[in-house]
Formats: C-alpha cells, sequence, structure tokens
C-alpha cells in the first residue's frame, strides 16, 4: 500500500455516491433520495468538492438513502473520529490485507475469514450463497479484465495493516478473482480509533 496524497471525507462521499449511482442494488433509491431533495445529478457527475454547497447536498444525500452521519444502516455505530483521510494505492500483496464487513453473507462466502481472496475461492468452486448468483462477481471481473475501471472504493483501518470495507465489497471480489489486475487502484481509506472501528466492524 502506498499513500499517494491527503484526502478528504468530501471525496469519500462523491465516491461512494458515484458508485452507486451504477449499482443494480442501489440506484433506484439513489435516484429517488435526488428527486426528493431536488438535487441536480450534477452534484456527482460534474462535482466540485471546492463548493461548499455540493459537498453539503452530497453528505445529505448520502445520509438519506444510506443512514451516512444518521448512525442507521450501513453506518449503524459507524466511527466518527476520523483522525486522516488519504488517497492510497492498493496492488495485489495487499489482498491479504483487506476484509469484508462483519455481514452473514460475506462471513459464509469467505468461509468465516471475511478475506476477499477466500471468496473467489467458493464462487471458484461453484458454491452459492445463500442462493445467490454468483454471476454479477464473474462479470465483474471479466470486466476487469478488460480494462473496464470503478469508482474508488472506500475502507477504514485503525493501523494501516487492516483495511475493512466500507463501499466496495463487489468490486473487491471481483478484484480477487483476476488479483493480476490489482495494481495500483486508488482507494480513499479513513483512519480512526481502533475501539470504534471494533464495534462497527
Amino acid at each position: 500500500m502506498k499513500l499517494l496524497r491527503a484526502s478528504t471525507e468530501h471525496e469519500m462521499i462523491l465516491e461512494f455516491l458515484k458508485a452507486e449511482s451504477t449499482s443494480e442494488r442501489f440506484s433506484k433509491k439513489l435516484e429517488k433520495a435526488m428527486v426528493d431533495h431536488g438535487f441536480d445529478e450534477e452534484i456527482i457527475t460534474k462535482a466540485d468538492l471546492q463548493s461548499e454547497l455540493q459537498n453539503t447536498q452530497r453528505k445529505k444525500l448520502l445520509g438519506t438513502f444510506r443512514g451516512y452521519g444518521e448512525g442507521r444502516e450501513l453506518f449503524e455505530r459507524f466511527p466518527t473520529r476520523f483522525t486522516e483521510w488519504s488517497l492510497c494505492s492498493f496492488s495485489a500483496s495487499d489482498l491479504e490485507k483487506i476484509r469484508y464487513i462483519d455481514y452473514s453473507y460475506w462471513n459464509e462466502l469467505s468461509a468465516g475469514t471475511r478475506k476477499p481472496m477466500a471468496a473467489a475461492e467458493t464462487i471458484r468452486r461453484g458454491v452459492r450463497i445463500f442462493e445467490v448468483s454468483n454471476e454479477g462477481f464473474l462479470r465483474a471481473a471479466e470486466y476487469i479484465k478488460d480494462g473496464g475501471t470503478f469508482p474508488k472504493p472506500f475502507f477504514i483501518t485503525a493501523d494501516y495493516e487492516t483495511f475493512v470495507i466500507v463501499e466496495g465489497h463487489q468490486r473487491m471480489t471481483a478484484y480477487a478473482l483476476v488479483p493480476e489486475c490489482f495494481e495500483e487502484i486508488e482507494v480513499v481509506v479513513g483512519k480512526c480509533n481502533e475501539e470504534e472501528l471494533r464495534l462497527w466492524m
């Protein structure tokens, strides 16, 4: 893992929304939240991170449809005190340091390890967890092999040794299927207190 530069909460939120805007699971919910608030899609597609208004709107948007800053859904018990935000570059040698959140599906897919690399082995064996198809992971892996790119994932850490995925579970699973393609991948990383991280993860 290499530190590229300092980042911000605002950049994390923007990248999070970029990813969700193309997600089969969350894009419709995001669109509805934008309509309900009367926000223009350009706050995501043509974002200005120097705009205080846009930053406020994006944070409100992530709160509305995913619970960010409101202690709901994915962000229940989520850390509130981040000491650093960084843009980092990850490569194949870092894959063993990356963990899923503590969630039943990801736990089962990774045989209890919470490691994307272990999940990739489950998928290669053709095992379906909770009868959920693995096709999405396989398609994403092929897309990566063909040169496709994704918005930056979001990880949190307490020590820069182990990283927990907040946003990017499917992408990281796809990269684990084609680890040779996981080179110099940019990730927004938030550093928080270890106790807060344990309470969330």
